[in-house]
């Protein structure tokens, strides 16, 4: 929704543009075109390193939101993956690894080149610091380059984004010669049409089709990385250089992380007479202890106990975060599903454990060591407590344990579980569901993307039907209550059978050959030869690089559409050009125009008009009239629009009608990016050419 006061200030800004006399509004272009430098934005530059890089594979850095000792699998991921390929006995090719935190506070730390000792301290606040014991001696650490007017604009309008900008200002200043960008399409925010050194994007995905704003948006990238096959075939379907390659899962680490926090709890629970005879399943799925909600419960109350194996509790582990309104992880159906189960099958012994944290403490490191958040901020997500007394399930049959837990603590309890409970509506790889299964613990999932591609010691359950998230970019699946229920009692009364037990031996073997560490990295290497290889052949065409712009017959950097009401945008062209069809446009012209302003070093076009002349040859008025106001144009409409399709893509989805699109990008957009085209490149039609374009079958010509 747009405020008030961007309204005015868009009204105001265009008011006093259109007062401009047609030589004003020409010299706008002209100053704001090739010939012009911003000395501001260069002084910056000419100090930079001038050696050409081109050709080269040395230096390369990872893109993250976080550092390597934050909680989350990106991080570990990261930092496994470039400490492999610093490895000169396995990877001599490689010179330097680096990393570069993305996010909103990023740009606290000044530019340069740091330590982790260094660079944990220049941290803000809020990032937890390194730990003593942390060994990130294989990289050197980035402060993103000193903004520019460009990127402080983009910062403004998207603080957790790093944009292609940034990228090419850092591989100039620091001498790197590709990227490594772990993470969702929309995280590299798209301020220039090309990446000026090989960038790879390493993606999940949580569609069946790549469509609208997800497919503008991973066109830039020189190769693209599924992080699951059902990824990587959905994306070939709209360009060829992709390929597959997982998050690692090394189980042996999974084990050793356990074993270690186990022998550290007995520790202390030697000095607790009640409490040292515990078995590690005890220790792990201690109920009173992680939910002081239910300190109600008897002070003897077990989840599970193991005193013989006929009395054995079956554990259902429902873990993972739980940050989305949307609930894309699905917790309502997991809770709803283990009370269909205990009504359906009453006479199996079962514990439901929830495991997650809360959004605000997403900021925390994985010991919990981190700083609080502050107590007046509102958690994302569901509320879980409320599901499970929602659904009457008795306090002794489940366990909510909302803890930020050492990664010890969480491995044990995949260990220990007797099935992991994911149903969630998409996933674009499920960490928790591999890793369950790493260790023999089987799984329930949706049958849907990632799930389906990864569950093989387990049930992945069809769906029952789909939901479709316009705002997010396509549907997900709504997972089955009554499926995963009957899942779940397949699992408990089979999971000891002799057949069972030899898929889940076959899966761990599984595991360690198709995600380990040594696979993946052999295959980021590859991907990035590859990506060198692309980028070269793509290097003389790309956008940024042509002095001219070329023929839009040849190469139409815009779609065309005189709807009103444009189709889904799926085309390649990085523009779309809306205009009435009595507007005649010079499309090579306003290629021309487009080109040279968009290729500018520093400059971005978020939004353009191209002034139109009347059938007389005279300048229309931009605004509209107030006594001519309809009430939904503020614009005269035989303005010809261009919109760059990404964004036109995600406004579409709510605002179908071009004008409301445009006018939604206005508002939402830093003025002085959003551009006016001087005259000569669109005039209306007289009603007798109109009359003679109908007859003829067409309604706009290339030429004027």
């Amino acid at each position: 929704m747009i405020s008030m006061i961007q309204f005015i200030s868009v009204i105001v800004i265009l008011f006093i543009q259109t007062q401009m006399t047609l030589t004003m509004v020409e010299a706008q272009y002209r100053t704001t075109g090739k010939e012009q430098t911003n000395n501001n934005n260069n002084n910056n530059r000419n100090n930079r390193d001038k050696e050409d890089r081109t050709g080269k594979l040395e230096n390369v850095a990872y893109v993250c939101a976080g550092f390597p000792w934050m909680y989350g699998p990106y991080q570990m991921q990261g930092d496994q993956l470039m400490k492999e390929l610093s490895n000169k006995g396995k990877y001599p090719q490689y010179n330097k690894m680096f990393w570069m935190f993305r996010g909103s506070n990023a740009h606290g730390i000044p530019q340069g080149k740091y330590t982790a000792e260094e660079i944990s301290k220049l941290a803000p606040p809020q990032v937890p610091k390194m730990p003593k014991q942390w060994d990130a001696k294989h990289l050197t650490f980035l402060g993103l380059p000193k903004r520019t007017k460009l990127t402080e604009v983009v910062a403004r309008i998207n603080g957790a984004a790093v944009s292609i900008s940034e990228i090419n200002d850092a591989a100039k200043l620091y001498s790197i010669d590709a990227f490594i960008v772990l993470g969702d399409i929309n995280v590299v925010y798209h301020d220039a049409y090309d990446f000026n050194v090989p960038t790879v994007a390493w993606v999940p995905f949580h569609y069946n089709t790549v469509r609208g704003s997800n497919r503008a948006l991973l066109k830039p990238y020189t190769h693209v990385i599924g992080l699951a096959p059902s990824t990587a075939k959905v994306i070939k379907d709209v360009r060829a250089d992709v390929s597959y390659l997982p998050h690692f899962i090394d189980a042996n680490v999974i084990r050793k992380d356990a074993k270690n926090w186990l022998a550290k709890e007995r520790k202390t629970l030697l000095t607790q007479k009640e409490n040292k005879n515990k078995t590690d399943r005890e220790i792990v799925f201690d109920a009173n202890k992680y939910d002081s909600m239910f300190k109600r419960r008897a002070n003897d109350f077990k989840a599970v106990e193991e005193n013989n194996d006929e009395d054995d509790v079956f554990l259902v582990l429902a873990s993972g975060t739980n940050y989305e309104g949307a609930d894309r992880k699905g917790w309502d159906i997991a809770i709803q599903a283990f009370a269909k189960f205990h009504e359906m099958y009453p006479e199996i012994k079962k514990h439901l454990w929830v495991h997650s944290f809360q959004s605000t403490q997403v900021m925390r490191d994985h010991d919990g060591n981190g700083q609080q958040a502050p107590p007046e901020l509102k958690p994302q997500g569901v509320d879980l407590r409320g599901l499970v007394q929602e659904m009457d399930i008795p306090p002794e049959l489940y366990t909510v344990d909302i803890n930020l837990h050492p990664r010890g603590r969480v491995a044990a309890m995949k260990i220990h579980a007797n099935v992991c409970l994911h149903p969630s509506k998409v996933e674009g790889f499920g960490m928790n569901v591999v890793e369950c299964q790493s260790v023999g613990t089987p799984v329930v999932t949706t049958k849907f993307r990632a799930m389906d591609d990864f569950t093989k010691n387990g049930i992945s359950v069809p769906p029952a039907q789909w939901e479709h998230y316009p705002s997010l970019g396509g549907k997900w699946a709504m997972p089955d209550v009554k499926g995963v229920a009957k899942a779940l009692g397949v699992i408990a009364k089979n999971r000891k059978t002799e057949e069972w037990k030899k898929k889940s031996i076959d899966t761990v073997e599984w595991i360690k050959e198709e995600f380990s560490l040594d696979r993946i990295t052999k295959g980021m290497d590859k991907a990035l030869k590859q990506a060198l290889e692309t980028h070269l052949r793509n290097l003389p065409n790309m956008l940024s690089k042509v002095k001219k712009a070329p023929s839009f017959t040849t190469r139409p950097m815009f779609h065309v559409t005189t709807d009103e009401y444009p189709k889904m945008a799926e085309w390649d062209e990085e523009w779309v050009l809306f205009h009435r069809k009595d507007v005649r446009v010079n499309y090579d012209k306003v290629q021309t125009m487009l080109h040279d302003l968009s290729t500018q070093e520093g400059e971005m076009v978020s939004l353009a008009f191209i002034v139109c002349k009347d059938f007389r040859g005279i300048p229309i008025e931009m605004q509209v009239r107030e006594h001519e106001y309809d009430g939904i144009h503020r614009f005269n409409t035989e303005h010809p629009i261009l919109l760059p399709t990404w964004a036109f893509a995600q406004a579409q989805q709510n605002f179908p009608y071009i004008h409301n699109a445009a006018w939604m990008l206005a508002g939402n957009s830093d003025q002085q990016f959003i551009k006016m085209f001087p005259p000569g490149a669109a005039q209306v039609m007289s009603a007798s050419e109109v009359k003679q374009q109908e007859i003829e079958g067409y309604y706009y010509k290339s030429e004027l």
